[in-house]
Order: C-alpha cells, then sequence, then structure tokens
C-alpha cells in the first residue's frame, strides 16, 4: 500500500508574464492588491476592477491574509468569473501588513475564484498549495530571481 502524495496545484498555470510583478519600492498593502487587481484587469477588462477591489478590501477587513512565511494572499470568490484569474507580486524590499504589523509581505498571490459551489474544492486547493510553496526559502529564491519571466518560469516548475 502507497501512501498517496497530496494534491498539488501547479500555480504558475494561473499567470501569464504580465500578471507577475516585482515591485522594488515602498508599497502599502492596498496600494500593491491595486496593481495586483490592474494587472488581472488588463487580461480582463469585462471585469468590474473597482467592485473586484472593494471585495477583496472587504474580505482583509479584521483578518489579515498574510502568512508569517512572507507570503499574503488576498483573494475573493466573484460571481461573474468562470474560471480562476490571478495575479503574482514578489517584493524584495518587504511591506507590512497593516492588520498585524509584526508580518512582513515579500510576495503577493491575488487570486480571484468563481463562486460557484462546483469550484470551491479547487479554492482550498489553490489556498492549500500556496501555503505549502511558498516557504520562506521559495520566496527568498524568487526575490534573488528578481525577474517577472524567470519568477513564472520557477513558478510553473515548482511542481
Amino acid at each position: 500500500m502507497s501512501v498517496k502524495e497530496p494534491y498539488k496545484f501547479n500555480l504558475g498555470s494561473l499567470l501569464s508574464p504580465a500578471e507577475v510583478l516585482v515591485e522594488r519600492g515602498p508599497i502599502t498593502k492596498t496600494a500593491l492588491i491595486e496593481k495586483l487587481i490592474a494587472a488581472v484587469y488588463k487580461a480582463n477588462p469585462k471585469l468590474d476592477a473597482a467592485d473586484i477591489l472593494a471585495q477583496v478590501l472587504k474580505r482583509e477587513e479584521g483578518i489579515s491574509t498574510t502568512l508569517d512565511t512572507g507570503l499574503s494572499i488576498p483573494h475573493a470568490r466573484l460571481e461573474e468569473i468562470t474560471d480562476f484569474k490571478a495575479a503574482l507580486a514578489i517584493l524584495p524590499s518587504a511591506a507590512a501588513d497593516p492588520v498585524n504589523p509584526n508580518l512582513s509581505i515579500k510576495a503577493m498571490f491575488l487570486f480571484l475564484s468563481p463562486a460557484k459551489p462546483i469550484f470551491f474544492q479547487r479554492h482550498l486547493q489553490i489556498l492549500s498549495s500556496l501555503a505549502e510553496t511558498f516557504k520562506p526559502e521559495f520566496i527568498d529564491e524568487l526575490i534573488a530571481l528578481g525577474d517577472p519571466a524567470k519568477i513564472l518560469a520557477r513558478l510553473q516548475g515548482s511542481r
């Protein structure tokens, strides 16, 4: 009898090169979320960027999605989409989390899920894969790469 390995979603499959950012200057968490939503919107102009921002920020109120590993995972479930959307930012100069100032954001993975119940299991798998993949060492590796194309290639090969 073999032990079944946990399912690990290929996170790189959610991203295009335009949806991977390296943010070198100081930035707030909200401004970074806005930039990531703008990257998703650019590839999906039918979406309402202001509405998405409002939903993501509402989700962030009071309950930070920043993990102690340095990964922040702002996300929302949207009625108007039929497939997952995402954007990634890597921050060589960490940003503070306004809800928990003791946490530093070194990577932010914004993802948007379809709100239909059929997608909920995959939504949870993406959250699990993010937490499993974005360990401090992996985030530091992505920061060292420093180039969106190299970061995307590394993430696509991270299985």
